[in-house]
């Protein structure tokens, strides 16, 4: 009998978990966010599972406001807090499993066709808002948290299940936090990204913000946004041959690693240009060519924009390839998806803290689709039940595999 597989019957526990989660409000903002209840509601369970449980917040970190790498010191952190479940011995070597439980604003809420907090099964996909992005991570959690429980599995290692915060708009905030609080492991598997890939690293970069400084009339508004998408269109099919090498090569970002979003809020609209970097750009040089890019885009009207960059500025991070981790997530694949693995990276991701900065080798996973309509941060978000499922099995062998490992 395979003693990593997850039985069948805890199928229908993730698909009820990651419904409810779906149905409460857990969006991250400029300003702040709404992940108490969510995180709440993770601490409980995780108690309820056996787990040795804590949380803090962001104010209970020293030097977090204050370090180089905190994304918007003065948005509200209060009620946000970070919750951490630990089974094992206490003093073992540890594995992280973390996810966020933070998702995006409801972005262009006139083009969804559901109630983004529907949290419900409908033709085989489960819907709502952030249900692969990241409440499929969350749900997994305690999906895991439970079968190792019930397995009676003799834990000769420590894992800790972290359910963090401020991902979306946050840069690395939730991560951060993780490294200040002083965690440690031998590795961490961050349960998101997406298209079943086991990405080892990822790319760097930043994100372009164009604010109105005047109020603008919908044409206006609307020959702008053409122009920019399509600057970044045409950058981004230039960059394209960057990708034809190994690790980079499978990156999902390939054909959009310069991307163009309008955004709206309670101001109006605004618009966001994503963009990716290689190793050997360097932030200096990428954030000059970005900012001329929108300007030539723009032509005369550049004037009615101000022009900013995120910070901190996402560093390119690749682990490596001898991690155990890998190996253990490539193999739970191979057994369980029946097919090959893709090694590869990611574009931007809150990762880097952990990898660079941190010094914990961490692999990415999630089943999430990541292109068509309904995939992570778009309107009608949903998850399959089948990629749901198929992806906690692999990260339930993987995790497995490790903690059996000497």
């Amino acid at each position: 009998m395979q003693t990593d597989a997850l039985n069948n019957r805890y199928r229908q526990n993730l698909i009820n978990d990651l419904c409810r989660l779906i149905r409460i409000p857990s969006r991250s903002s400029l300003t702040g966010g709404e992940e108490g209840p969510i995180q709440a509601l993770v601490l409980k369970r995780m108690r309820a599972e056996g787990a040795r449980v804590r949380s803090f917040e962001a104010d209970d970190v020293p030097g977090f406001k204050t370090h180089r790498l905190c994304h918007g010191p003065e948005r509200n952190y209060r009620g946000r807090p970070t919750v951490i479940g630990e089974i094992g011995p206490e003093n073992a070597p540890a594995l992280m499993v973390l996810a966020h439980s933070d998702t995006v604003q409801i972005n262009r809420p006139c083009e969804w066709t559901f109630d983004p907090f529907v949290g419900d099964v409908c033709d085989g996909m489960i819907r709502g808002l952030g249900a692969g992005d990241d409440k499929w991570g969350t749900a997994t959690l305690l999906t895991i948290l439970r079968a190792l429980r019930d397995s009676g599995r003799p834990l000769r290692k420590r894992l800790m299940l972290i359910s963090t915060i401020d991902e979306e708009h946050g840069i690395g905030n939730g991560t951060l936090l993780l490294m200040l609080a002083g965690l440690k492991a031998e590795a961490a598997l961050y349960l998101d990204g997406g298209a079943m890939q086991v990405c080892i690293g990822n790319l760097g970069g930043s994100v372009l913000e164009l604010h109105p400084r005047i109020p603008l009339s919908s044409d206006q508004a609307a020959r702008d946004a053409q122009r920019l998408q399509a600057a970044c269109q045409e950058d981004s099919r230039r960059r394209m041959a960057l990708f034809d090498r190994d690790v980079y090569r499978h990156n999902l970002a390939r054909d959009h690693s310069v991307a163009f979003y309008a955004v709206e809020d309670a101001k109006g609209v605004y618009y966001l240009i994503s963009f990716c970097t290689f190793p050997e750009e360097s932030k200096e040089m990428y954030q000059k060519k970005m900012e001329t890019l929108a300007i030539a885009a723009l032509g005369p009207e550049a004037d009615h924009y101000s022009i900013g960059f995120w910070e901190p500025w996402f560093d390119s991070t690749l682990i490596p390839a001898t991690t155990p981790l890998i190996g253990y997530m490539a193999s739970a694949i191979t057994d369980i998806l029946q097919r090959e693995p893709t090694i590869t990276t990611i574009s931007l991701q809150d990762n880097f803290i952990l990898n660079k900065y941190a010094g914990i080798p961490t692999v990415s996973f999630c089943p999430h689709h990541l292109t068509g309509r309904g995939f992570h941060h778009q309107p009608d978000e949903y998850i399959s039940i089948t990629d749901a499922w198929e992806g906690a099995r692999v990260a339930y062998a993987a995790i497995c595999r490790w903690l059996d490992a000497k």
